[in-house]
């Protein structure tokens, strides 16, 4: 998809001017322009040793509606439910090790899954096209002129779009330096969320670090960024707060003064959806309340369906939002659990069953 605007124009400058790729091999590693930041946000120590539990289920990251298919991105790699109301099993293919997979991006025939590296599938995410190494790991992905930029540990990177030349430029380093969590474009620049540097806006031409005068610091862990016209949302560590081109303020539930750890947000034509590690808020009608059905729920992924809002928690599965329905439990992510199913035409795995239905195009109400 082609943008006009001069950030663009840049970017292609930039992608022109700025080959830092390697060629020659399957895994292409960008040249890393060496920085001080550490990521010890991604340092999980292993405590299970002799209490590691007998079935083990992967965490969930995020989660997405590709054409009709429920697609669940964990820290063990790809899942893919055919149908929201199918009862075959969750597939996990075996013959594409991603992990920690935090977002995914689909691009015509293809998908560009971050995890520790970008990698690019095609679209039944069961044949690994290519892979690319952008430091350690992979937090945000968001498709950007005529290619897509990656927001990694080791900083902000333009990725080339398909068709791939191995003879011209392909990846770009844009900022290092700083680890990119968030990323959203306005109509007239890119905002940037980075972990402990704070939040950036580039315009095309100048990198500025927006903040607040009563708080310096409330920007300095950007968890989460959404534009919808004319609002930009912006989810830290301790609250979410709301842009309007003139003025930020800080939303609250109520008349309360509780905070929140923001993890994703999600807005549609009727309301706005923010996930936190406790739960999750609704804002419509300039009110943001809190959804009980939710609470204590860490809240990764927001999704829309013909079932209206997806939310994915953290380890209690995934539901829809109306009526709270139960569409994959933890237990389904382990393999084990089809163990014991004796209809072998429900438990078989065929490749054919979670490829791309051929209508695929779904035009859903929007009145959630």
């Amino acid at each position: 998809m082609k943008r006009d605007g001069s950030i663009v124009s840049v970017i292609a400058v930039c992608v022109i001017g700025l080959t830092v790729v390697l060629f020659g091999s399957l895994r292409k590693k960008p040249i890393i322009v060496e920085n001080e930041a550490i990521a010890d946000i991604i340092e999980i120590p292993v405590e299970f040793e002799d209490q590691q539990p007998e079935w083990f289920i992967p965490e969930i990251n995020t989660v997405l509606i590709d054409h009709q298919r429920l697609i669940i991105g964990t820290d063990d790699g790809i899942y893919v439910k055919p149908g929201l109301d199918d009862q075959l099993p969750l597939r996990r293919e075996p013959g594409v090790e991603i992990t920690h997979l935090n977002a995914i991006l689909p691009i015509g025939n293809h998908r560009y899954l971050a995890g520790d590296g970008l990698y690019l599938l095609d679209e039944n995410y069961s044949f690994l096209i290519d892979q690319f190494d952008f430091g350690r790991r992979v937090y945000a992905l968001t498709e950007f002129g005529e290619g897509i930029l990656i927001g990694s540990d080791g900083g902000l990177w333009y990725h080339r779009d398909l068709p791939l030349v191995e003879s011209g430029p392909q990846d770009t380093l844009l900022k290092d330096g700083v680890i990119v969590t968030a990323l959203a474009e306005d109509r007239g620049g890119l905002w940037v969320g980075t972990y402990g540097d704070g939040l950036y806006r580039f315009d095309g031409q100048d990198w500025r670090l927006r903040y607040l005068e009563r708080d310096t610091s409330m920007f300095d862990f950007i968890t989460a960024l959404e534009y919808s016209y004319p609002h930009l949302w912006v989810g830290t560590e301790d609250a979410v707060f709301r842009y309007d081109g003139g003025k930020w303020a800080q939303m609250f539930v109520a008349d309360s003064a509780e905070t929140y750890h923001v993890t994703n947000i999600m807005t549609t034509p009727a309301a706005t959806y923010i996930g936190t590690t406790d739960g999750l808020l609704r804002y419509a009608g300039d009110e943001l309340v809190a959804d009980n059905g939710f609470a204590g729920m860490e809240i990764v992924g927001l999704c829309v369906s013909e079932k209206g809002v997806i939310v994915a928690t953290r380890n209690d599965g995934i539901f829809t939002y109306k009526g709270k329905e139960e569409i994959v439990s933890p237990e389904q992510l382990n393999p084990d659990y089809y163990a014991g199913i004796e209809n072998q035409e429900i438990a078989g795995t065929d490749p054919e069953a979670y490829a791309v239905p051929e209508e695929a195009e779904y035009a859903g109400e929007t009145d959630y």
